[in-house]
Order: C-alpha cells, then sequence, then structure tokens
C-alpha cells in the first residue's frame, strides 16, 4: 500500500499524504514516494502546479516517523546520501507552484513542506507549533525556514515554548503564514481551484519567477540550515528515543 495518493485533475497534481493512523508522520517508505512524485512532477511538462495536504481530518504532518527512523538506523529519511535534506519539491530543485493545504496538526519536520510552499492554505481546525524543545532536540533546520514565514519573535517564543505554545488558524492568517483559513471541507476543493488559475499561465514565466524568488530566500537561509544540518547529523540514538514520549501529540 503506497504512502501518498495521488490524482492528476487536467494540469494539477492532488498529493495526499496519506498516513492518518501516525497523524501523517513520514517514514522511509513516504520519503522515497515524496521524491518519485516530485520528480515526476518536475519533468512531466502536463503538469503545472501541485497540491499536497494530509488524508484524515487531526493532521496535516508530525513530521518523522521515529518508531521507523529507530528501526533503519539513520539519522533522518529526509536526508540523501550527501547529507541534504530532500523531501520537498523544492529540495529536487522544482520551480513549479506548490500549494499546501494545512489540516489539523502541523509540527516538527511537518514544516519543511510549508517553509517550502508557494501557497499556504489552513483548514479551521489547523494547529502550529514545534515539538523539538519538548524531547531534548535543538530545532536543526525548520526554524530557519520559519524566519522567512513569521517574525522572529513568534519563531523564537515557538522553538522555546515547545507544543505549550501554538498558533490557530487565525493567528496563522493574521501574521500572514497563510493566506485563507477555510472550513476543512472546503480545504481542497479551494486549493484545487486556486491551482488551476495558475496552471492557466505560461508555465516557463511562472517557473522563472518563482525560481529568482526562491534564490533569493535561500540565500538568506543556506548558512543557517547548514549548521542546523550538522546538529542533525549528531543526533544519537538516544536522541531520536526520546520523540517517543512527545514529537507531535
Amino acid at each position: 500500500m503506497n504512502t501518498l495518493d495521488v490524482t492528476r485533475d487536467g494540469h494539477v497534481l492532488l498529493v495526499t499524504m496519506n498516513r492518518p493512523e501516525v497523524l501523517n508522520a513520514y517514514d522511509a517508505r513516504m520519503v522515497r514516494e515524496l521524491r518519485e512524485v516530485w520528480r515526476t512532477f518536475r519533468d512531466d511538462g502536463g503538469l503545472r502546479v501541485a497540491v499536497l495536504t494530509g488524508a484524515g481530518d487531526r493532521s496535516f504532518s508530525t513530521g518523522l516517523d521515529v518508531d521507523d527512523t529507530i528501526a533503519s538506523g539513520v539519522s533522518s529519511p529526509s536526508l540523501d546520501e550527501d547529507g541534504r535534506v530532500a523531501l520537498t519539491s523544492r529540495d529536487l530543485r522544482v520551480f513549479k507552484p506548490i500549494i499546501v493545504a494545512v489540516n489539523g496538526h502541523c509540527c516538527a519536520g511537518g514544516w519543511h513542506f510549508v517553509n517550502d510552499a508557494d501557497v499556504i492554505l489552513c483548514s479551521d481546525n489547523a494547529t502550529f507549533f514545534d515539538t523539538h524543545v519538548d524531547v531534548g532536540l535543538a530545532n536543526p533546520v525548520e526554524a530557519v525556514g520559519l524566519l522567512s514565514r513569521l517574525p522572529l519573535t513568534e519563531v523564537t517564543r515557538m522553538v522555546a515554548s515547545g507544543r505549550a505554545y501554538r498558533l490557530g488558524a487565525e493567528r496563522a492568517r493574521e501574521l500572514g503564514l497563510v493566506t485563507e483559513v477555510v472550513p476543512l471541507e472546503d480545504l481542497v476543493p479551494r486549493a484545487m481551484e486556486i491551482a488551476h488559475v495558475m496552471a492557466q499561465h505560461p508555465p516557463e514565466i511562472l517557473a522563472g519567477s518563482l525560481e529568482t524568488i526562491w534564490t533569493a530566500v535561500e540565500d538568506q537561509r543556506s548558512r543557517a540550515e547548514a549548521l542546523g544540518l550538522a546538529l542533525l547529523m549528531r543526533a544519537s540514538g538516544r536522541d531520536l528515543l526520546a520523540f517517543r514520549s512527545g514529537a507531535g501529540s
């Protein structure tokens, strides 16, 4: 059984992370399938926009599946052979528009998808928070990406407070993290509607514009993320075991 549901609607690709029983946390298999989907999306000239969401009504993604990671003996399945994060479309140098539709919890490694999105919508039950400090880990990469999405004091408060500090849907909209808040049942239809509008425009122009914008963003992130990845690679088995008691709850 695949960890993703993937459907095509004209020029738009809908990708649904389908592990609701673990709050759509990503394991090694989901990471492999995501990479395959993003490569297909990149190389298929008929696909112009993608929408990413999570299955169920509880969670978009809580990030790393710790049990799977411990069993596999690696620091994180999201890292490629060169120790770089290779999880999102942006990680794989895809510059077609990506719309992220957040339903329910988004925390920890789930932020990767939000940080690298071109458009972010959320349902009215969405909640954004971070759990790294609760389990004794530094926030290695995600917080750096958040600096391009949220005010500095919001990022530092979230990182330092752990799950005790959460952004609800309306607060996320007020801060500019999301552009729209809609009822849960309307979330994916609204994201698809926006995607079809974008898909009407010349793809090469969109790609050129987005690559320019993201190059500027990545220039600001790169040094700090390199330090964060070094911290992540030094994570011990004991650190990963700590996730069992708190990540994503």
